[in-house]
């Protein structure tokens, strides 16, 4: 399917949702999908609406494409602008993507200007409570695996903490990703703020697949990412006991 075909397919959808009852769209349309398109790629819409959302992704096939909506309030996309949390990376490298065909198209811009307007303290502010649900985890899972000797458990794990590392540093930098999958990984290779050796690392774990070579390679990952939370003055609290423990 060609791109206007892919564009027709995405106005029908958009103009099928706001014509539901009690829904009203500030503005919806088609995200761009990687360059050079293929007959392959799905087609993915996005749209904001006024009221509150009860089904935020909704997934179907429409002859023989996979299509995804994504759907946000508009309050609720204006708080992830200016308190910026896990989200913004995504929701924001959407908006920066998205080919507007109805509703007001010049809201796209204001967002992304209001999300280049964070003054970086109240940026970092809001984002350390949420920087803990990152990396550390899986890298958990991956030391488990590890020490269970399960290799292929380990192998699985490694591009999902390259992910997380990746959106990580898209918070650290401000920077909404403008690729997808490793050519996301591969555009934050020049982010001024990252882990020491961090293009180096991220290539050899994803090329690792030797057990005990992905867990040297993520193990010094992850020191130089905590490093560099540590510049960033970006502390994660440790918490000895379950009294200090936020809940």
């Amino acid at each position: 399917m060609d791109r206007t075909a892919r564009q027709q397919l995405a106005r029908e959808l958009c103009q099928r949702l706001a014509a539901q009852p009690g829904t009203v769209v500030v503005v919806a349309g088609m995200i761009e999908p990687p360059a050079p398109l293929t007959d392959f790629d799905p087609l993915e819409v996005l749209a904001v609406v006024e009221s509150a959302v009860m089904r935020p992704q909704h997934s179907f096939i429409v002859q023989n494409l996979p299509v995804t909506i994504h759907t946000i309030a508009a309050a609720e996309l204006t708080a992830v602008v200016r308190a910026p949390d896990l989200r913004w990376p995504q929701w924001l490298g959407w908006l920066a993507t998205l080919q507007p065909l109805i509703g007001d198209g010049h809201k796209v811009s204001e967002w992304l200007a209001q999300a280049g307007a964070v003054a970086e303290l109240d940026f970092y502010r809001s984002i350390l409570p949420h920087l803990p649900q990152l990396v550390f985890s899986i890298y958990g899972e991956l030391r488990a695996a590890a020490a269970r000797r399960h290799e292929r458990d380990a192998v699985l794990l490694a591009p999902a903490l390259l992910t997380e590392l990746h959106t990580a540093l898209c918070l650290i930098n401000r920077r909404w990703p403008a690729q997808r999958r490793f050519a996301g990984i591969t555009e934050s290779f020049s982010f001024p703020l990252q882990p020491r050796d961090w293009p180096q690392l991220a290539e050899e774990l994803l090329n690792a697949h030797q057990l005990d070579e992905i867990v040297r390679v993520a193990g010094t990952l992850v020191a130089n990412y905590w490093q560099l939370l540590v510049r960033c003055s970006l502390t994660i609290e440790s918490h000895q006991t379950t009294a200090t423990a936020p809940l």
